[in-house]
């Protein structure tokens, strides 16, 4: 059962606060009505001294964080040493739930190794550079299908003058299909396994040289631009030719009906309409991170580079509307309630003016179509430039979300992995820890469990999880 008393322990434990002077007790359930949560304080005996604090047990250890204690481990695997993983890239889970993939490189090249077994004891190379899942050269990136069993990837040939995509099956790695190519050298490629069961491959031609462009060449010109690939059988591949702006990475919608390109320093952000074939410029000139899409499609919350806010697009309306000051974390639920971390105590002006001032840490849930605000204080506060710092993964099969935020220590900022679920409208601690660096988080498919990869300046660990039931 999930604890606000828990959380807040671990909240005082994490932060260096001593517990002597009194004990905080608060409820472990968020009321219906939404009234305030309180806290109750026993005062100690004037003639006895205080007990000391039994050591806090934990359930599990990675790299930097301490796994709350009573919660289910399935497993805690160290990556090699020699193994950088790619923070920026969230554990794949394979299989149906059953493997955990992560990407990163290891001596000079770009590769995923697969973990699977009991407490993920069975580890091996799943892609690399010039052999499994990419023999004709460079990985430039990776997909799953939406069951796991299948890898998409695409490759910069060994050559340079051709972009390969390949089929993998995950349970046997040495077939490998490939069911399209392009002609040229690309920088970059991205794939997304859309839910029509098409692929999507957006594309970076390479810019060639000066002396090239003056000069004759059989070499076929690579030709960026968005291509959707039908797996098959039969493959195909077809350019949207009418999708002329410059591409940037692309957030689709659930209905594949629209993609955000999320823009670069070069490159502005766009709305991309896939069946018009069309762009639309975005309010926000620099780059932003889109943070989820609502079901139905009509909308997307995203994260401005500048403002270290959130914000919620309408596509029907064409405009923003800002949900959360000084936060990055919010998400759709799976009936397009928006919840979104924050403090009420935030304005415009106080998160530039007074950053590092502490505020309540809340949840906010907002019905967009009924202009319906809920509130609740998590029991904690935080300053606010850590509050700007937080993160949110969602599980639409669970209605649950992942928070990772920190408060202040005794030595530095204290990460906090927090889950908050929706449906019982509670939260719980799962993992603190000295922060040192960024972590990478996915919700397992059936939205049961977490991987967490982490590291700090001697070694990298793969965890994965149970949330409390």
């Amino acid at each position: 059962m999930r604890s606000f008393l828990h959380l807040l322990f671990v909240i005082t434990m994490a932060a260096g606060v001593s517990a002597c002077a009194h004990t905080a007790r608060i409820s472990s359930t968020i009321h219906k009505s939404w009234t305030a949560v309180r806290s109750t304080v026993s005062r100690p005996s004037k003639h006895k001294s205080n007990p000391a604090l039994p050591p806090l047990r934990y359930a599990a250890r990675t790299a930097t964080l301490d796994v709350t204690f009573g919660l289910q481990v399935a497993g805690v695997a160290p990556l090699p040493d020699d193994f950088v993983p790619d923070m920026s890239r969230p554990p794949l889970w394979l299989q149906r739930g059953s493997a955990v993939g992560v990407i990163g490189t290891r001596t000079g090249k770009s590769v995923m190794l697969g973990f699977s077994g009991a407490n993920l004891s069975r580890q091996r190379v799943v892609i690399e550079d010039y052999g499994a899942g990419a023999p004709g050269g460079r990985l430039l990136d990776v997909a799953a299908s939406p069951d796991g069993h299948t890898l998409a990837t695409v490759v910069a040939g060994a050559s340079r003058d051709r972009l390969e995509v390949n089929l993998i099956d995950e349970s046997s790695l040495s077939d490998t299909l490939r069911i399209a190519n392009l002609d040229g050298e690309f920088n970059a490629a991205q794939l997304t396994w859309l839910s029509s069961g098409d692929i999507a491959l957006a594309t970076q031609a390479a810019t060639p040289p000066a002396s090239e462009l003056t000069t004759e060449t059989t070499t076929a010109a690579p030709v960026s631009g968005l291509y959707l690939i039908t797996a098959g059988p039969p493959t195909s591949i077809r350019r949207l030719d009418g999708i002329k702006c410059p591409l940037s990475p692309l957030a689709f919608s659930p209905n594949d009906a629209f993609a955000v390109a999320q823009g670069t320093s070069t490159a502005p952000p766009q709305i991309i309409d896939v069946h018009a074939e069309s762009c639309t410029g975005l309010p926000s000139g620099g780059p932003l991170q889109v943070l989820g899409w609502a079901p139905d499609s009509t909308a997307f919350l995203y994260r401005s580079a500048d403002r270290n806010s959130v914000f919620r697009f309408d596509i029907l309306a064409g405009r923003s509307a800002t949900i959360a000051i000084s936060s990055g974390a919010a998400a759709y639920a799976s009936d397009g309630t928006i919840i979104a971390l924050g403090s009420q105590e935030l304005s415009w002006r106080r998160a530039v003016a007074e950053p590092m001032s502490r505020v309540k840490a809340q949840i906010a849930l907002f019905d967009p179509h009924q202009s319906l605000t809920t509130i609740n204080s998590l029991g904690f506060a935080t300053q606010s430039a850590l509050l700007a710092q937080s993160t949110m993964m969602f599980s639409q099969v669970s209605n649950d979300a992942i928070i990772d935020t920190a408060i202040s220590g005794a030595t530095g900022p204290v990460r906090l992995i927090i889950e908050y679920s929706y449906p019982a409208r509670a939260a719980f601690v799962l993992a603190h820890g000295e922060v040192q660096g960024p972590v990478a988080i996915s919700w397992s498919p059936d939205g049961k469990q977490i991987a967490i990869v982490d590291g700090d300046a001697t070694h990298s660990i793969l965890a994965v999880i149970a949330p409390p039931k």
